[in-house]
């Protein structure tokens, strides 16, 4: 019996497939849109969280601890960083690749730099070639540092866009000749081999040149090293696999750290981490907001389109009516004429999601295809897609299919 209702649910579809289009299309624009959205969602923050780097959604920076800090112990050095500390933290993000993606040193010391006659202050910073990894430094000429150049301790810089300009003028053409000339820090000779574009905000390289860390320390600075601790440090940035990870990072970088400086279970850090919940909630924020508003549009699409499944469906029933007759006077009970129009308005929105799932996927193949997002089909979408299509059309359907099933036989074979 329920094949049969399954089959005649069919064949009143195809009977009248241009209005069932037409009733479909509000399930078909709201279901395409849920597995749309959700598809693209995950997609798109990635991408959006990619062009906020530079709010450092994708990095820990480890600094220094303060030591009139409630709690601190009161022995020498307390909260300094060295490089000890950042050859603890270099083994464990060898060692959690599935965590980490790079470190970097930051040896930071306010100078003057010189180039002939013109002479501006500037904020020299020794790091590595993990620097622009973790990062943004947008090369407008030349290039960053390599490992060659911390191996070699070799006299090479990258200045920042605003030291650029006040050495050597706004004209581009000048910064590109720029490359390869020398210029002074601390009566230290040093070749330019880079210059970075403008790029503002609360990490700018803009007043800022870059030296391999060996260089700063034994050529161009001095007094930079910590009895019994090596080199000082200002702070060692760490690089994440993702904005998922800032948590599990946060803890493993604080163990490590902890463990390396034999801090005591009961003592409070002697050193500080700067994680980027707040830079993570601000997005996270603005990506679910959007993604919600955007399913409550699709949700509403379906409403609409169950409002539409029931107008049909009452018109179907008033259509039938003498067919509603017939068949309750052939034995049908007032459950089978139920049956019959719920599993109808179940056909019209099965059959609309089915279709606006399959749009959806192709529409989300066809943008990452076009864009080179990555994305991918949100089975948890598909699947919600259809579970809601269904419960809309069984729910809009109920009413009509009831009220058909009321009829009484001999007042519906009457029926003109």
């Amino acid at each position: 019996m329920f094949k049969e209702q399954v089959l005649m649910a069919l064949d009143s579809l195809r009977a009248n497939k241009f209005r069932s289009l037409l009733t479909m299309l509000g399930i078909i624009i709201g279901a395409g849109t849920l597995v749309a959205v959700l598809s693209l969602g995950n997609a798109l923050q990635g991408q959006v969280f990619e062009q906020f780097i530079d709010l450092g959604t994708r990095r820990i920076a480890v600094g220094p601890g303060d030591p009139k800090a409630k709690g601190a112990r009161d022995v020498p050095g307390y909260g300094l960083l060295s490089v000890q500390d950042y050859a603890a933290l270099e083994r464990l993000v060898a060692a959690r690749p599935d965590l980490f993606r790079a470190i970097a040193p930051e040896v930071a010391v306010p100078t003057e730099i010189r180039a002939g006659t013109v002479s501006i202050k500037a904020l020299l910073v020794g790091t590595n070639d993990q620097y622009k990894q973790i990062q943004t430094v947008p090369i407008a000429s030349g290039r960053f540092l390599t490992p060659a150049d911390e191996t070699a301790g070799a006299r090479v810089g990258v200045l920042g866009s605003q030291i650029a300009e006040g050495l050597f003028g706004k004209d581009v053409a000048d910064q590109q000749a720029a490359i390869g000339r020398t210029v002074e820090i601390n009566g230290q000779p040093i070749e330019v081999i880079g210059i970075i574009r403008e790029n503002g905000g609360p990490y700018a390289t803009d007043g800022r040149v870059f030296a391999p860390v060996s260089a700063v320390r034994l050529r161009l600075v001095g007094d930079l090293d910590l009895p019994g601790h090596g080199l000082k440090m200002t702070g060692i940035l760490v690089g994440l696999q993702s904005e998922q990870v800032v948590e599990s990072a946060n803890q493993a970088i604080t163990a490590a750290l902890r463990a390396a400086r034999g801090v005591p279970a009961d003592a409070i850090d002697d050193f500080k981490l700067d994680v980027p919940n707040s830079a993570l909630s601000v997005l996270g924020g603005i990506n679910r907001a959007i993604t919600g508003f955007i399913a409550v549009v699709a949700g509403i699409s379906l409403v609409v389109g169950g409002i539409g499944i029931m107008n049909i469906m009452l018109v179907s029933v008033t259509e039938r009516t003498r067919e509603i007759g017939v068949r309750k006077a052939l034995g049908a009970t007032d459950g089978d004429v139920l049956g019959q129009f719920v599993l109808e308005a179940l056909a019209i929105s099965l059959v609309g999601s089915l279709i606006g799932v399959g749009g959806a996927i192709g529409l989300v193949m066809l943008i990452s295809l076009a864009t080179g997002i990555a994305a991918s089909i949100s089975w948890v979408g598909v699947v919600l897609a259809l579970i809601f299509a269904s419960a809309i059309g069984v729910g809009f359907g109920f009413y009509p299919a009831r009220r058909a099933a009321m009829l009484l036989p001999i007042e519906a074979l009457r029926y003109e």
